[in-house]
């Protein structure tokens, strides 16, 4: 065994990425990195008792990327693994969007490999995320003022995509790739210095390694990994403090507010991000200031009122406690919504200003209380993978809707749960439904329904993350 497939193998043990007999969509664009996965995985498939398929997506942004597609489809059929070449238009659809090529062209490819994930019925996404990847993110998080999260870098696994190659550099993927005879692809906009990114690793590093630390990769990669452990250590005890000090009513979580204010600083911005989060919002929407301006609100002593807030969401402060909420639609006009759900993957709904975000994950212990009914995370849900009626809707509701809720017998009405947790009437036709073609699984921010319920017995869990923009 090679010592690149050998230090592979022990990372992806270590890291638990692939459980024996999983399905893992391979993402490869043609560059070294994605070759060396694709060969290492080939390599290590007897090992896991792991099925291949191949995801490349043609972005249309450069004159050799159809080059690029024929390569990694002549290479996937050498290897005898199945391949799907997809094609986006990201230069418009960033345009459309008001996002950046990068920002596009990264939205475009992980929705991709999340559609060809579920056509194959794969819970895994394999990218050839490596170790100058991560230094690279790390130093750009670092200077554009990130905090813990941030700084902790690329995650190993997130969302069912794992990253095998992100404890291997660039120049040992290169070497290995070197003593198979593998060629690769390259783009030669990576050796620019148009985007910051490319500047850190073009200008920066090199420096960096020349002048101060030749081993600067691996010390960034060091504290990064530090951090990220330390990071999941405060997190974990601000989401136990948490629980103390909230409420849950109409959907709405109310925090203690004499309590929050006693804790300490830190504490508390991690806190609101939560509160945040489990009210359906996005924390890419909330920068440092609009957090600093929640905190010098609610330290004002004697006041209520609210606070506005990007995309719509206000800070509302009362006697003793405050709430995130987020305003209705423009006009009070809810347009009808229906649309499959991507999993795994994520599904955006503009309509509500709304996203679903679907993983599918092997159930252990750390799941297990989900066979309870989830309650405390509102905007999150989990259910029995195998035991859900593909595919799956999200929808706004219609008339005679019912629901079969979580520990109860028998069905009600979804008026009818609306009325008893009282719901304001012109909120009701925002509220998005998880459904398939005679289930609604989901009330997303109120109640889960009792089919394909969480047990001792289940294999795979399939978990819902709602967040509004």
């Amino acid at each position: 065994m090679s010592a690149f497939k050998e230090k592979v193998e022990e990372f992806i043990k270590k890291e638990n990425l692939i459980d024996p007999g999983m399905r893992v969509v391979v993402g490869v664009s043609g560059g070294a990195d994605s070759v060396a996965l694709l060969s290492v995985l080939r390599e290590l498939a007897p090992s896991f008792s792991m099925e291949l398929h191949v995801a490349h997506l043609n972005h249309l942004l450069r004159d050799e990327a159809g080059d690029d597609a024929a390569f990694v489809q002549r290479f996937a059929h050498s290897l005898e693994i199945p391949v799907t070449v997809g094609y986006a238009r990201v230069a418009d659809y960033g345009r459309r969007n008001k996002m950046s090529t990068e920002e596009a062209a990264r939205w475009a490819r992980y929705r991709f490999l999340g559609h060809v994930a579920r056509k194959v019925g794969a819970p895994r996404i394999a990218v050839g995320h490596h170790l100058g990847d991560q230094v690279e993110t790390v130093i750009f998080n670092f200077l554009r003022g990130a905090g813990p999260a941030g700084i902790a870098g690329i995650p190993v696994h997130n969302r069912g995509v794992v990253r095998p190659l992100l404890g291997v550099t660039r120049e040992e993927i290169e070497n290995y790739c070197s003593s198979l005879g593998l060629s690769w692809c390259t783009d030669l906009t990576n050796l620019t210095t148009d985007y910051q990114r490319n500047r850190i690793r073009v200008e920066l590093l090199p420096y960096l390694r020349q002048s101060f630390n030749p081993r600067v990769d691996r010390a960034v990669a060091q504290t990064a990994e530090i951090i990220s452990e330390e990071d999941k250590v405060m997190d974990h005890l601000a989401a136990f403090l948490l629980k103390g000090i909230t409420v849950e009513e109409q959907g709405e979580l109310r925090v203690s507010l004499d309590e929050f204010l006693s804790l300490p600083l830190a504490l508390q911005r991690r806190m609101l991000r939560k509160v945040i989060r489990r009210q359906g919002g996005r924390l890419r929407d909330f920068g440092y200031h609009n957090y600093n301006d929640c905190l010098s609100y609610l330290e004002v002593p004697h006041t209520c009122g609210e606070l506005h807030l990007p995309h719509g969401w206000r800070l509302i402060k009362g006697s003793g406690y405050f709430i995130f909420s987020k305003a209705c639609p423009r006009d009070g006009v809810v347009p009808e919504v229906h649309r499959i759900l991507n999993v795994p993957g994520e599904t955006e709904i503009p309509e509500l200003d709304l996203s679903i975000c679907a993983e599918v994950k092997p159930y252990d212990q750390g799941y297990s209380h989900l066979i309870h009914n989830f309650r405390e995370e509102s905007y999150q849900a989990g259910f029995d993978y195998d035991k859900i009626q593909l595919p799956i809707f999200v929808r706004t509701r219609r008339a005679g809707d019912r629901i079969r809720p979580f520990g109860l017998q028998g069905t009600k009405k979804i008026k009818k749960l609306f009325n008893d947790l009282k719901v304001p009437p012109q909120q009701r036709d925002s509220v998005p439904l998880v459904v398939s073609d005679d289930e609604i699984y989901w009330v997303v921010g109120y109640r889960r329904g009792a089919a394909a319920p969480v047990t001792g017995e289940t294999r795979y869990v399939l978990l819902l993350k709602a967040h509004y923009r």
